[in-house]
This record gives structure tokens, C-alpha cells and sequence, in this order.
């Protein structure tokens, strides 16, 4: 005879493998609308630009259109905090490293990162480019460097928001090299290029996509690179670790997520769509062409990924008492 508790067991298996066949499902099917990807970051911004490259190529894959949605404010938080209420099953949100870092910059946010996003694939990796504006009497990082310990807190650098990756990045060349430059936050980061290229700003660390037009151009000097390693974009332009500075290395990287909603079968599915599109010919001649390491790695390894920045940002903010106003 079966008992009451083996004939309960039994039922919660049977809605389990009902449940399991409906996410299977779910996932072979999807998208069955158009798909929305918000970003934090406005049109223009290195963000925006990866958005609506890879765009039309996951179209292509998922055969339904994909929508770039900007919602800007908050270093993306405003963005996050859409996506992480959105039951729709159709929207993801694109984000960079401002998102771990919000954890714990910001006391008060309208969502948890850990517990209503869930990180679907890393979509690249890349550095920051230390630019100046042309009038400024420096030649080099070191130059620069000198100028700014020289006029100490006289010296502004661009950001495209408090919290933002390009302002942390700033704030942790700041610790670094022993100087104090004051944070001027825009909106977004053609905002905070063109600052810079006005003279309003002096200094700004962008990605690569918004800073290496402007560079060949010659409408901002680059001094300097923040990951470990030359840019095959810039290779004239060295490390901030070759010029004196040892160890340093930050990179900007862009990922998207999903709301919790979203079945974890269904994100593997577009992580896989992800890395699909991103190793095709195409996107590699228009990211990879531009510097960009693209990635396109599983949810899991995302997700490890992510909390591990949330840990490293964490440490940061804490030493330099950071506060978001």
C-alpha cells in the first residue's frame, strides 16, 4: 500500500517532469514575439553600439525582430531595475560592469542582482583607453600623470554616471596613481566623449568602439590602455602597467541578463543563440574588428563571472568610502 507521504512525493515528481517538459518546450519554441534588449547606457555608447550590432544577427537566428530599448540613469540601474519586473518572457537586459558594482555602491536599489537577474552570457571583454583633450600640455600618461598630482583636484575627468564602469575605472586610476581628479558624470558616453573633445573635461576612459574613431580622427589623445595587454585596435598606445603603474588592469566587459521569470533552460538556449551569432564571420569582423574580445560563455560560468566582480567592486568601494552622490 502506498502511503499518503510516498503518494505526495509521487505528485510532486509528476508536476517536476511536467514542469520540465514545459520549460524543454518553452525553449525549443522561443522567441514566439519580438524580443526587447534594454540598455542602461544611451545612443551612442559603446554599450549601445554592441546592442545594436549584435541585434540584427540574433534576429536573423531567433526569426523575430530585436528591439534596442534605451533606458538610461542611475549607471543602468534604472534599466535593471525594468528588467528584473518584466514577466513578458521576451525581454533581457545588456549590461556592463557598473552593474556589480551598483551592489554595493548603492544602498538602496529597486532590485537585488543576485536574486531578480539572472546573468545569461558575457558578451565581450575589452579596455578602457585613457584620452585627453588635445590642448592639454601633456604628451604622454606620465606627463599627465604629473599634471594631475601638480593641480590636484583641479584636473576633471568625463563619466557616463556615477557608478559607471569609465567612472571606476577613473576612480581606481585615481587610487593607483596617487592623484585626485574630480568626477563630472553625463548621461551617457557620447556625452562624456564630447566633453572631453570640447575641453569641458580633460580626461575620460571610454571603450573602444566610442574612443578609436575619435582618436584616428585626432579629436582626443590617447595615453594609455587599462587592460594587462596592448589593444590590437591601439597597438601604439601602451598599458597604464608599462608606464609605471604595475598590475593595474580593468577591463570593460558587456553581458546580458534576464529576469528570474525565465526558465534557466531557455537561457541556455540564448546563450548558445548568443555564441552563435557572436562567432559568426560578420560579428567578428565588426567587434573583434574593433578590438573587442568576444566571449558568448555559458549561464553558469556568467554567472561565477559576475560574482566575482560583485566581490572585487566591493572592496573598492568599501577602501575608498564611495558613495553615489
Amino acid at each position: 500500500m502506498i502511503s499518503r507521504k510516498m503518494r505526495g512525493n509521487i505528485f510532486l515528481v509528476g508536476i517536476f517532469v511536467l514542469m520540465n517538459s514545459a520549460w524543454q518546450s518553452q525553449a525549443q519554441t522561443w522567441p514566439t514575439k519580438p524580443v526587447r534588449i534594454i540598455s542602461g547606457l544611451g545612443a551612442g555608447s559603446s554599450m549601445d553600439l554592441v546592442a545594436r550590432t549584435i541585434a540584427p544577427k540574433l534576429a536573423e537566428i531567433w526569426g523575430q525582430s530585436v528591439v534596442i530599448e534605451n533606458r538610461t540613469g542611475a549607471a543602468g540601474n534604472i534599466a535593471a531595475g525594468v528588467v528584473a519586473t518584466t514577466e513578458d518572457g521576451h525581454t533581457l537586459l545588456i549590461a556592463q560592469n557598473a552593474i556589480a558594482i551598483s551592489a554595493s555602491l548603492y544602498p538602496k536599489l529597486s532590485y537585488n542582482l543576485r536574486k531578480d537577474l539572472k546573468p545569461v552570457s558575457q558578451i565581450s571583454s575589452m579596455p578602457h583607453v585613457v584620452v585627453v583633450n588635445t590642448n592639454l600640455p601633456v604628451k604622454n600618461f606620465q606627463e599627465f600623470v604629473q599634471l594631475a598630482k601638480e593641480k590636484s583636484g583641479q584636473l576633471n575627468f568625463s563619466s557616463a554616471g556615477i557608478g559607471n564602469a569609465d567612472h571606476m575605472a577613473a576612480e581606481l586610476l585615481n587610487s593607483r596613481a596617487g592623484i585626485l581628479m574630480v568626477n563630472v558624470p553625463f548621461p551617457g558616453g557620447a556625452q562624456a566623449m564630447n566633453a572631453v573633445i570640447a575641453g569641458d573635461t580633460q580626461m575620460y576612459l571610454p571603450g573602444l568602439p566610442v574612443s578609436v574613431p575619435q582618436i584616428k580622427a585626432g579629436k582626443v589623445r590617447a595615453l594609455a590602455v587599462t587592460s594587462a595587454k596592448r589593444s590590437p585596435s591601439l597597438p601604439d598606445v601602451p598599458t597604464v602597467a608599462e608606464l609605471g603603474i604595475p598590475n593595474f588592469s580593468t577591463v570593460l566587459w558587456y553581458g546580458l541578463f534576464s529576469p528570474t521569470s525565465h526558465a534557466d533552460t531557455l537561457n541556455i538556449k540564448i546563450a548558445s543563440d548568443l555564441n552563435k551569432a557572436l562567432n559568426s564571420v560578420e560579428l567578428q569582423t565588426k567587434l573583434a574588428g574593433i578590438g573587442l574580445d568576444l566571449v558568448g560563455n555559458s549561464p553558469d560560468s556568467f554567472k561565477t563571472f559576475v560574482n566575482q566582480e560583485i566581490q572585487m567592486w566591493e572592496q573598492i568601494v568599501r577602501s575608498k568610502n564611495l558613495r553615489p552622490d
